[in-house]
């Protein structure tokens, strides 16, 4: 008996722990009041609360499924289950764990409105959209399903309308977590930076201390070139969060922006102490190295950067023109071959691989490319200026002139393809174009 009110102490001493965020000693606690008695299911349920709130997401499935071997009905313990199944990835098994629910109550609200996220997660938008309409029927001004579809409509890239939805979230409730963080995150997305800034400031006004809410405000703030109160947004995220490489990335990145490249290569050094594979960390140590002359230093983190990236065409573009600038064409050459075979209709990836054939002495393949590139886009200026320098190489001297006048009508301010035609004669069709484009516009006369 005496083992039993000792366990009945351990939880009220966890409820306790929990309130004050101690969050670890108060799972041990209720750890330990289980191992005394084992047949409460209130306890597995606050042990997996405990650990939910701990992120410790796969433990807290199991506390709660040791809850429903006790109490098999209870819906709470269900839906709990389902939203941390979620979480894990286990998106089949959180949908059962729902339907579970909605055959015991089929009108208990939070069975359909947290489906919303696990379909939206399996990428079936048009059965988010169900749930959300079904879990209306049952609560029809719940902030939760707003939040919730409009993350579903982001997801499609339906910015607008996402933002519309966390708008009527905070109507519903003006506090509600992170719904200023995902308007700001949505409107960066189209490009609206100020305003995205002004939704971050709102939601630091609620939570000061949000970590994360603070370093995406840091980012934003280097997108805006106002890196000094970007440094400031980082150095705020370290006081609160000494370990966190997003903010210590950010000073770096602002660093490197303000061409402070010492200070840029510390900060780099610092996450590659901590987190080896932060996204983008060795592309960002490579900038500063190049702009060092450390060219081998650069090649290697470069390449550690192509076995990271997979195969996102953005990253082997930038780190195919890097291994250019750092002379090791051969490798940017085959990188920027494995990003034309992804992207067969980017005219600049066919482009920048042209320019590797170009820098590998290889004339034929290096026009071949530009020709397509020049399919893809027939008023390429670039595209159309190296295929005159390359028909120049050859002594092709007519048909480099071709390209050169068709490269000053693409882009006729261009002082690089000026002097091409100046080079190869093209002076007459040259004094037309200039000619007319700084014609003066006065007054007409009228006619007589």
């Amino acid at each position: 008996m005496s083992g039993w009110i000792e366990a009945e102490k351990r939880v009220e001493r966890a409820q306790e722990l929990y309130g004050q965020g101690r969050l670890a000693e108060a799972a041990a606690e209720l750890q330990a009041a289980i191992d005394v008695n084992p047949s409460n299911a209130a306890w597995y349920f606050n042990l997996g609360l405990t650990l939910e709130a701990m992120e410790d997401y796969r433990r807290a499935c199991k506390a709660y499924q040791h809850a429903l071997e006790l109490e098999p009905h209870d819906i709470e313990t269900l839906t709990c289950l389902g939203v941390n199944q979620t979480r894990c990835g286990r998106f089949l098994e959180a949908i059962k764990s729902f339907e579970r629910v909605e055959r015991i109550d089929p009108a208990f609200e939070p069975s359909y409105c947290n489906r919303i996220v696990t379909y939206c997660e399996m990428g079936d938008h048009d059965k988010a959209e169900q749930m959300f309409h079904l879990a209306r029927l049952f609560k029809d001004q719940c902030p939760v399903c707003y939040h919730n579809i409009a993350g579903s409509y982001y997801a499609r890239g339906e910015y607008d309308r996402a933002v519309d939805c966390w708008q009527q979230a905070l109507k519903l409730d003006a506090r509600y977590p992170q719904a200023h963080a995902c308007i700001a995150e949505a409107l960066w997305a189209q490009g609206k930076l100020d305003d995205a800034r002004a939704h971050y400031e709102a939601e630091l006004r609620t939570a000061p201390q949000d970590a994360d809410t603070l370093a995406d405000l840091g980012e934003l703030l280097v997108e805006l070139g106002r890196h000094q109160e970007a440094e400031d947004c980082f150095r705020r995220v370290l006081a609160i969060q000494p370990d966190h490489a997003g903010a210590r990335f950010g000073l770096g990145e602002a660093a490197l922006k303000r061409n402070l490249l010492d200070q840029a290569e510390a900060e780099f050094q610092k996450v590659l102490l901590s987190e080896p594979d932060y996204p983008g960390l060795h592309l960002h140590l490579a900038h500063v190295l190049l702009r060092k002359g450390r060219r081998s230093k650069a090649v290697k983190h470069l390449l550690a950067e192509l076995d990271a990236c997979g195969d996102e065409p953005a990253l082997l573009q930038e780190i195919g023109l890097l291994l250019i600038r750092a002379r090791r064409t051969r490798r940017a050459n085959a990188v920027l071959k494995r990003l034309v075979r992804l992207c067969p209709t980017d005219p600049q990836a066919m482009h920048n691989l042209a320019i590797s054939y170009f820098m590998l002495h290889r004339l034929e393949e290096g026009i071949t490319c530009c020709r397509k590139a020049l399919k893809l886009r027939p008023d390429y200026p670039l595209a159309l200026y190296n295929l005159a320098i390359a028909h120049l190489q050859k002594g092709e001297v007519p048909r480099a002139r071709r390209y050169a006048v068709r490269a000053l009508t693409a882009s006729p301010g261009n002082k690089q393809i000026v002097q091409l035609c100046r080079q190869l004669g093209a002076e007459g069709m040259l004094s037309r174009l200039t000619g007319r484009l700084n014609r003066p516009r006065g007054f007409r006369k009228m006619p007589s």
